[in-house]
C-alpha cells in the first residue's frame, strides 16, 4: 500500500524499532487495546523513511511520532496522542494533552535519554491479532 493510501487510512505511530524500550511500550499498547485505525511502523523500515522524508522528520530516534490527518504529533504530545486511541481505562492519561509542554516535554526527553538502560531488546512473539498492527 503506498504512503498516500496508509496515512488516509490509518493513525500511524513511527518508532524505534532498534530500542527495546520503545518495543515494550508498542506492546503494551497493544495490550490496551487499540483501536482499528493504529498502525505501527519503526523508523528504520523503508516506508517508515518513506514518511519520515514526506514530513520533513529529521533522523530523530528519541521521539516517537504519531501522524494523524496529516499532523505530526511528537514527544509528550505524540505519546498521548497515542493513549487517546485506546479502548480501554489508559485512554484517560491522554487528558495529560493540557499540561503545558514545557512541562510534559522535558519529562518525556528525560525518559527518552535514558530508555536504553531501562529494558533491553524485546523478543516476545506477536501473536497473529496483533501483527495485523504493524506496516
Amino acid at each position: 500500500m503506498e504512503t498516500k493510501k496508509l496515512l488516509e487510512k490509518y493513525v500511524i505511530v513511527l518508532y524505534d524499532g532498534t530500542c527495546g524500550f520503545c518495543n515494550q511500550s508498542i506492546l503494551f499498547i497493544l495490550n490496551k487495546k487499540p483501536s482499528d485505525r493504529l498502525r505501527f511502523i519503526s523508523q528504520q523500515s523503508n516506508i517508515g523513511k518513506q514518511i519520515k522524508l514526506q514530513f520533513n522528520i529529521n533522523e530523530q530516534l528519541d521521539s516517537i511520532f504519531l501522524i494523524e490527518n496529516q499532523i505530526v504529533y511528537t514527544k509528550a504530545n505524540g505519546f498521548l496522542k497515542i493513549l487517546s486511541h485506546l479502548n480501554s481505562k489508559w485512554y484517560y492519561i491522554s487528558y495529560l494533552k493540557y499540561v503545558p509542554n514545557f512541562i510534559s516535554n522535558p519529562v518525556y526527553d528525560l525518559i527518552a535519554k535514558y530508555r536504553h538502560q531501562f529494558i533491553s531488546k524485546s523478543c516476545r512473539l506477536l501473536s497473529l491479532e496483533e501483527r495485523k498492527y504493524f506496516i
